[in-house]
């Protein structure tokens, strides 16, 4: 049932992530105006706008000019519907990544696989859009990226997907007394988390300069960023600053509220979990960017990469966020050298040179990093 259900909402979702994948680049309202045939601009019938089976009767076609529709269109509709609905299957199968806190606070089950399902449904319309617009425009547009690292903390706590890697935040919050009792250190576990987040802050927001000295001198002339390059970059920074303070007064404000209550102490932990891998998400490609360009002499990474991992950070954790970067290399080793050849042709034969985006790697490693990191995790240290 959850199969069949995710599969039909999946193809509704995928008529509107069409919406979204052809608007957003173009800095349009996703909602108004209404769908419409972009050669004669006739509004299209709810009954011409139902997904697949619409396009199937109509053969992709307008049916008041006959215009063909991109069959784009159709074979997202049935990929989301078909991600939709495995990730709902998921959901609702004994290795669903439920949440910890729900579970002590009473929850019933079905609850908490509603909320690990949406949650990470979520994560996937976010993946799918942000891949299909840097493949057509090489850019990962701010409407999607800002938005998601305000909301990732906290819809990360939905799930246990950044606590399946061994280690969390967890460990500075509850502790062991002489007699082997657990005992809950709130003060502690603020003290950690929130220091070493308000320390990653502090260095990113002083790395402003270096980062402007380095983009400016290091890149050949055509990739020099200009001023209005730098001043988008410093807009960002600032935005995950605020974004992040947000989520940290959110957890010092329930362990506050909470007291010890095991519901509100282990929700806390894995709010925490979500706050550092946020930032090891935005720091990870933040340096091999910074690196990378002083080494290679070129811009190694695009900055848009930087805030489509930050959140993606949030549901893997500080360590199933570096799985997801390897993963994306490895994937984008395999995929990308063939293609680097392909481009290279085309520059010699004076054609011109198709470049070739990070962002679909990231989220094809956040993928393997959801379905396949923490056993890969655990094979790894199964000695240690």
């Amino acid at each position: 049932m959850a199969l069949f259900l995710g599969l039909l909402f999946g193809a509704f979702i995928g008529s509107f992530l069409n919406v979204c994948v052809h608007r957003l680049p173009r800095n349009e309202s996703v909602v108004q105006p209404p769908s419409r045939c972009y050669a004669c601009g006739a509004r299209v019938r709810w009954y011409d706008n139902l997904p697949v089976l619409s396009y199937l009767i109509l053969h992709g076609r307008c049916r008041w000019c006959g215009s063909t529709f991109s069959a784009r269109y159709l074979v997202l509709e049935v990929l989301v519907a078909a991600v939709t609905g495995l990730v709902a299957w998921w959901a609702f199968s004994p290795a669903a990544p439920l949440s910890p806190w729900l579970g002590v606070a009473g929850a019933p089950l079905w609850l908490g696989q509603v909320a690990a399902g949406g949650v990470l449904l979520c994560l996937t319309w976010f993946l799918v859009v942000a891949t299909l617009i840097d493949l057509e425009h090489l850019i990962i547009p701010d409407e999607l990226t800002k938005s998601f690292q305000l909301a990732a903390p906290f819809l990360a706590t939905l799930c246990a997907t950044n606590t399946s890697y061994g280690w969390d935040v967890g460990g500075w919050l509850f502790t062991r007394d002489v007699f082997g009792e657990m005992r809950a250190e709130p003060g502690r576990f603020l003290t950690w988390t929130l220091g070493t987040v308000a320390a990653v802050l502090a260095v990113l927001a002083a790395s402003l300069p270096l980062a402007r000295h380095v983009y400016s001198t290091y890149c050949p002339p055509s990739e020099c960023w200009r001023d209005e390059d730098h001043r988008g970059f410093r807009i960002g920074v600032l935005w995950f600053i605020s974004a992040t303070f947000v989520a940290s007064l959110a957890l010092g404000a329930l362990v506050w509220l909470g007291g010890t209550r095991p519901a509100a102490l282990v929700a806390a932990a894995q709010l925490g979990q979500a706050l550092l891998g946020s930032c090891a998400g935005w720091c990870s490609l933040y340096l091999v960017g910074l690196l990378g360009t002083i080494v290679f002499r070129k811009n190694a990474m695009g900055f848009g990469d930087v805030k489509f991992l930050a959140p993606i950070g949030a549901f893997l954790g500080p360590v199933g966020v570096l799985y997801a970067f390897f993963g994306a290399a490895v994937v984008g080793s395999i995929i990308g050298l063939p293609m680097l050849l392909i481009s290279r042709r085309r520059k010699q034969g004076r054609r011109p040179a198709r470049q070739i985006p990070f962002g679909p790697y990231l989220a094809l490693g956040t993928a393997l990093a959801l379905a396949w990191g923490p056993q890969v995790h655990a094979w790894l240290l199964r000695d240690l």
